[in-house]
């Protein structure tokens, strides 16, 4: 099975083959002191399964220690992160893949290479593009658009258009059509009163060669 579910904000469950990967489990009401306006859909209280965490940066709209804490001890989750994230989660060290831009690797049968990200509030902003059952996915992470981004090949890329210290939807756009995935959803919008945006101004106008699709949080995506 191949699939990913969107839960809110930059956080998504990806099923590649048997493997099931969340990136950016946060879930509280209020994320870094900011009132959250869209609830999440992860329950942390009920993840029985989950191989792998990645989180792209130590901001706590993306790295939530309790939530990925409670998730990793009760499935055995390795918590792929760059050193600032992992330093504020109190899991065994066994459990922690740290991480820095260019690492490439392969954990649990899936390639996981470390990508770039621009982030200025952030201490060591990553994105990530995992491989695996024959499917590339590309999570962006907290970022602005960069030069090299247009490099990334991905099926299916995820980005943030919230606009502010991420690119905001005609960025992301732009970014995608140079990308050239065959689809791409849209993160980290809507979340708070500061990155409130129009999704559909990002899918209408990718072009051909990209299917533009922005979920509602909790629905899946069959891949």
């Amino acid at each position: 099975m191949r699939s990913i579910t969107y839960l809110g904000h930059s956080c998504f469950l990806v099923r590649l083959g048997n493997i099931v990967m969340l990136f950016n489990p946060a879930v509280s009401d209020s994320l870094s002191g900011r009132k959250r306006l869209v609830k999440s859909g992860l329950n942390p209280h009920t993840v029985r399964e989950c191989d792998l965490v990645l989180l792209s940066n130590e901001d706590g709209a993306n790295c939530e220690p309790d939530t990925i804490k409670e998730i990793s001890d009760r499935a055995y989750s390795s918590v792929v992160a760059p050193k600032p994230a992992l330093a504020k989660i109190s899991i065994s060290d066994r459990f922690k893949i740290d991480v820095r831009t260019g690492d490439k690797f392969t954990v649990k049968g899936i390639d996981i290479e470390v990508v770039k990200a621009v982030h200025p509030q952030a201490q060591y902003p990553v994105g990530y593009l995992v491989k695996g059952d024959g499917l590339s996915i590309y999570h962006a992470g907290d970022t602005y658009s960069f030069t090299d981004m247009a490099r990334i090949k991905c099926d299916v890329a995820l980005v943030p258009i919230g606009g502010g210290s991420l690119m905001d939807p005609f960025a992301a756009n732009a970014a995608v059509k140079e990308m050239r995935p065959k689809v791409a959803v849209p993160m980290s919008y809507n979340t708070f009163e500061t990155i409130r945006q129009d999704p559909n101004e990002f899918v209408t106008d990718l072009g051909g060669l990209t299917k533009g699709v922005a979920l509602k949080v909790g629905q899946e995506l069959r891949l």
